[in-house]
């Protein structure tokens, strides 16, 4: 009997190993890459209320892209939900924004398709208006985390009142630079899925692309987190540096697609993903000191 039990359980577990996605990194690691572009070596130095801040941002990013329940019952990040919203006061529910198994009519959501939802690119629209409202109200989690935390616009005793919780930073209130930062955060954790990929597989290529390549209106992560470096660095002497170095890199990717006709072998691949290693180095290496010449980050992160 014991014996049928452990080779049952076993079963199970390999049952449940096989549904999960390979080429998706943990939370926690997700985290560490963000804290290490944002900060490099001087989040130690952080006071215990700032690493609250960046955690909480963390934890939004985290919910924003990663979030999603296979079946009706599972509600799974529930509880995340629920800890962000005691700081955040969101004005929206995490009904309003869980990603549930049934969303769409064409796509299941499980783990090894739920990057079809989330991962295409902060501004991808989707021609299904259920799956783009539900990605617009997501969204929602982040720029009221990041409007809060970093610039300061809390309800205080006005969030007692019904009409007007979670107003002052909600996502309609997300001003430019707000807004650059989330695009900037959003693609830092993309580039996380990058370093996590192995092959051109099929959850690979549900990542928002390094280029836009054939389609130059489609979404491109390097294009987006150049786009975002001209709102948030404006004036600095090093953005024309950061945007030489990221546009070296656009145009290596581009050139391997242009020649291979996209990415059909091993070594194709390889090539292509260590194009977002350089994005990721030069983000780590630029990044830190840069933030600290941004007002609103030099506020919220003192060092």
């Amino acid at each position: 009997m014991a014996k049928r039990i452990i080779a049952l359980s076993t079963v199970i577990i390999l049952l449940f190993c096989s549904c999960l996605d390979a080429n998706a990194f943990p939370k926690k690691k997700h985290d560490n890459i963000m804290r290490d572009v944002l900060f490099g070596d001087d989040y130690n130095s952080l006071s215990e209320e700032a690493k609250k801040k960046f955690q909480a941002i963390a934890d939004a990013v985290a919910l924003c892209i990663d979030q999603f329940s296979t079946n009706e019952k599972e509600h799974t990040n529930e509880d995340l939900f629920n800890s962000l919203n005691k700081r955040i006061r969101f004005s929206f529910s995490f009904k309003d924004i869980e990603l549930q198994n049934g969303i769409s009519k064409k796509i299941p959501v499980t783990p090894k398709t739920h990057r079809f939802f989330t991962h295409g690119g902060w501004n991808f629209q989707f021609t299904e208006n259920k799956l783009d409202k539900l990605w617009k109200q997501r969204k929602k989690i982040l720029t009221a985390t990041v409007n809060k935390e970093l610039f300061g616009k809390s309800p205080g005793i006005l969030s007692k009142l019904p009409f007007l919780k979670g107003i002052l930073h909600s996502e309609e209130a997300c001003n430019p630079q707000c807004e650059a930062f989330c695009v900037l955060v959003y693609c830092i954790h993309i580039l996380g899925d990058y370093k996590k990929a192995e092959s051109n597989s099929d959850e690979f290529q549900q990542l928002i692309p390094l280029v836009s390549h054939e389609d130059p209106s489609s979404p491109a992560l390097i294009r987006d987190i150049i786009s975002a470096a001209k709102v948030l660095f404006a004036g600095q002497r090093n953005l024309n540096l950061l945007i030489d170095e990221l546009e070296k890199i656009e145009n290596e990717a581009e050139r391997l697609l242009s020649v291979q006709g996209g990415i059909k072998t091993q070594e194709q691949f390889n090539e292509y993903k260590a194009c977002s290693e350089k994005v990721y180095d030069t983000l780590k290496e630029k990044l830190p000191v840069m933030l600290g010449k941004v007002d609103f980050f030099s506020k919220a992160f003192p060092r």
